[in-house]
């Protein structure tokens, strides 16, 4: 199901006040059971910033896998990291006591990736071009990834109405989920 265009501004509008720690923002997600599937239309949005973000990764890399290998295994993550997090958080959601916020964190959860990919990309092409010095782009690469961090644990905190400690394990979960899909993409190319 695609969702109407008011409901992606509504969404993305939901996600960017979320980044701003304004929990009343989830009253914009539509977390029904269609809400949550349309959610992951968020995935279409994301993808050009994704290709985007791999093809200077790929630019900028001196020993360059084969293309079509670096494409498909990336593609395959890419499916993969939109399916395997929110799926590990239905048993997540159970075990905290919270299976009936599921749906909201699903959907807040989903948007976000949208609002943490038009940050990424500003920065990845600005240091994989070299307009900004790598100096300079680590750190700023360490803010942003600190940022996106504090942000799915406002999320994680708020949607599923769990602790700061629990919110920040599941952050946790979610970067190692991300690691783990990204070594294996590494090794298919």
């Amino acid at each position: 199901m695609i969702p109407s265009l008011r409901e992606i501004v509504l969404s993305v509008y939901a996600a960017g006040r979320m980044a701003r720690f304004d929990a009343q923002a989830l009253s914009y997600f539509d977390a029904s059971p269609a809400g949550v599937f349309r959610s992951f239309f968020a995935a279409v949005l994301v993808a050009p910033f994704y290709a985007l973000t791999l093809a200077t990764r790929f630019a900028a890399t001196t020993d360059a896998p084969d293309p079509l290998r670096f494409a498909l295994a990336e593609g395959i993550a890419y499916v993969l990291s939109w399916v395997a997090f929110p799926l590990m958080m239905v048993d997540i959601a159970q075990a905290v006591d919270r299976p009936g916020r599921l749906y909201l964190y699903i959907c807040a959860y989903n948007w976000s990736l949208v609002v943490q990919n038009a940050l990424i990309l500003p920065l990845a092409l600005l240091v994989t071009t070299g307009i900004v010095p790598v100096d300079l782009g680590q750190p700023l690469w360490f803010a942003a990834i600190a940022a996106i961090m504090v942000y799915i644990w406002f999320i994680a905190r708020s949607a599923l109405e769990i602790s700061g400690i629990m919110a920040a394990g599941i952050v946790v979960l979610d970067i190692i989920v991300s690691l783990i899909i990204s070594a294996i993409a590494g090794r298919l190319y």
